[in-house]
């Protein structure tokens, strides 16, 4: 049983806040101040009981399309990419690992804290991760782009992917065996994300609802322990989804 985890976060709304090394001497993930593409990493290191710090980048000031917009990022960058390969958000401290990449990192969380599942299953887990890339990419453009689109797509398209996913899980309680993987945590946050997205007035959608199979395999991801501990701590961010320039955060 891994120990509690115990995760400090900080918003970094000056440019000096934006590490260039580990926080704390723990381990660091660095991200904008929403859930997006670290909610994923969040998860994991809570679910393996890694004490961490969860750095938030304040997008800035600006409003969208001006040079103030993401300013403290830009101008923190090159002395970010002075320690971090190929300098880019989400980036992560473990001691002297440096890692950009959401799926590297989680990955890498996975190898270090036996988040990846059986061994003979280890192509599978690359397999669900990928998809899930494409899958939320699916979601999230349309966020961010053109909102009103995803009614359709959730009416026209999720049925037939959920009905993958569904055939892929079988009876295992999980997407690649039968413990949780990082692929698995992944997987839930896109489809948390549609779960908000389909509550939405303009939307109005029950597709997830009318899986139970999925809906199930939700529910079981938020009752694991850790799980269900982080979502109901403070260091818990259920929103914003995506920054101020999408059309749904």
């Amino acid at each position: 049983m891994a120990a509690a985890s115990s995760s400090s976060v900080m918003v970094a709304d000056t440019e000096n806040k934006i590490p260039t090394g580990p926080v704390e001497d723990k381990v660091t993930i660095v991200y904008w101040n929403i859930c997006g593409l670290a909610q994923p990493i969040r998860y994991a290191l809570e679910v393996a009981g890694v004490d961490y710090s969860d750095i938030r980048v304040d997008p800035g000031p600006g409003e969208p399309g001006t040079p103030e917009y993401k300013g403290l990022w830009f101008a923190r960058k090159k002395q970010v990419g002075e320690v971090v390969p190929f300098p880019n958000l989400p980036y992560f401290f473990d001691g002297d690992v440096k890692l950009v990449q959401t799926n590297s990192i989680l990955k890498y969380i996975g190898r270090k804290y036996d988040l990846l599942g059986d061994a003979a299953a280890a192509h599978m887990l690359d397999m669900v991760i990928d998809e899930t890339t494409d899958f939320d990419s699916a979601v999230n453009s349309r966020c961010y782009n053109d909102f009103a689109s995803l009614k359709l797509w959730i009416q026209d398209e999720l049925p037939t992917l959920l009905s993958y996913w569904k055939a892929l899980l079988g009876s295992k309680p999980f997407m690649v065996c039968d413990r949780v993987t990082v692929a698995d945590l992944k997987l839930y946050e896109t489809l948390r994300k549609i779960r908000l997205i389909e509550q939405r007035p303009e939307i109005g959608t029950c597709v997830l609802a009318a899986a139970p199979e999925i809906m199930a395999y939700v529910q079981r991801i938020e009752e694991l322990p850790a799980m269900s501990k982080y979502l109901r701590s403070s260091s818990y961010m259920e929103r914003p989804l995506n920054n101020v320039h999408a059309q749904f955060k």
